[in-house]
């Protein structure tokens, strides 16, 4: 399991350094493009924003793997970390959509790229959502079969 820790502050790491980038980046390309500079602020917090999504899904992933490690997985409080980490992926997913649809709707910038990218934001945090719903499923049953199986025993 110390391996899996370890991958989680590598993530947390780059997504900082990554929170640090946005604001930079999106001054670059407000200078290179002036027709646009008054997105950067309010982009550069949408991007931070969805970034710190994916840190509140790591804090619950942290969480879950000490539950894990501790034997206390099967218990109501880990529905509330995956159902947490389930809200991140589809805040930080509609974070992405609505960025992509204020650029090509009322921006009238961006193109099929913008809109693609928009389309798969949508798909993959929809998909990762419903694959946590589905995971909170499995936990709640087999929450409920420890639970019958205790009362066996």
């Amino acid at each position: 399991m110390a391996w899996l820790r370890f991958l989680l502050i590598l993530v947390l790491v780059g997504s900082v350094l990554g929170q640090l980038l946005i604001p930079l980046i999106a001054a670059d390309e407000g200078r290179r493009a002036p027709e646009v500079s008054h997105l950067v602020v309010p982009y550069s917090v949408a991007g931070i924003l969805a970034v710190a999504c994916l840190q509140a899904a790591v804090a619950c992933i942290w969480a879950l793997l000490g539950m894990v490690e501790s034997g206390r997985i099967y218990t109501r409080r880990a529905l509330r970390w995956v159902e947490a980490i389930a809200w991140c992926g589809g805040l930080a997913a509609a974070i992405c959509a609505a960025t992509g649809a204020h650029l090509v709707a009322w921006e009238g910038i961006g193109g099929p790229g913008v809109v693609l990218g928009g389309v798969a934001a949508v798909v993959a945090g929809g998909a990762f959502v419903l694959l946590m719903i589905v995971m909170r499923g499995l936990l709640a049953v087999a929450i409920s079969d420890r639970a019958e199986l205790a009362e066996v025993i």
